[in-house]
C-alpha cells in the first residue's frame, strides 16, 4: 500500500492530473490498490488514505475532471459509478448500517480526475 499512497501524492500534482486520467483510462488493470470491483467503465477500490473506517473509491475509467466538465459521452460512465456503488453496497451490507456517497469538485477536490467516495462507518480523521 506504500506505493499507493506515494502515487497519491504524485496524481495531487500537475504532473498528476495527466498521469492521472490516463492511469484510471487505459492502464486501470496494473493499478496498484485493493480493488472490489472492476468492469470496462469503472474500478472500485479501498481508499489507501480512508477518512471513514470503511471508505472505497470508485473511478470513471474515462479522464473527466469534475462534474462540471462532463458531456453527454460521459453520462453512461457516472451511471456505471451508481450502479456498481449498488452493487457494492448490498454485498457489503451497508444497506442495513448506512452509508454515503459524495463527490467533491472545485477546491475540495484534490485529484483532477471525478471519483465518488462511497463510505460507512465513523469518519476516522
Amino acid at each position: 500500500m506504500k506505493i499507493a499512497k506515494a502515487l497519491f501524492h504524485i496524481a495531487q500534482s500537475p504532473l498528476g492530473d495527466l498521469i492521472v486520467g490516463i492511469a484510471f483510462g487505459r492502464l486501470s488493470s496494473i493499478l496498484p490498490v485493493n480493488r472490489i470491483k472492476e468492469n470496462e467503465f469503472v474500478i472500485a477500490f479501498w481508499h489507501p488514505r480512508p477518512s471513514w473506517e470503511k471508505h472505497i473509491l470508485l473511478v470513471p475509467k474515462k479522464q473527466i475532471r469534475s462534474i462540471t466538465s462532463t458531456n453527454e459521452e460521459d453520462r453512461k460512465y457516472i451511471a456505471e459509478v451508481y450502479r456498481m456503488a449498488k452493487e457494492v453496497v448490498l454485498e457489503l451490507g451497508w444497506d442495513k448500517s448506512g452509508y454515503t456517497i459524495l463527490v467533491n469538485g472545485g477546491d475540495r477536490q484534490d485529484v483532477h480526475q471525478i471519483h465518488f467516495h462511497l463510505c460507512s462507518g465513523p469518519e476516522v480523521r
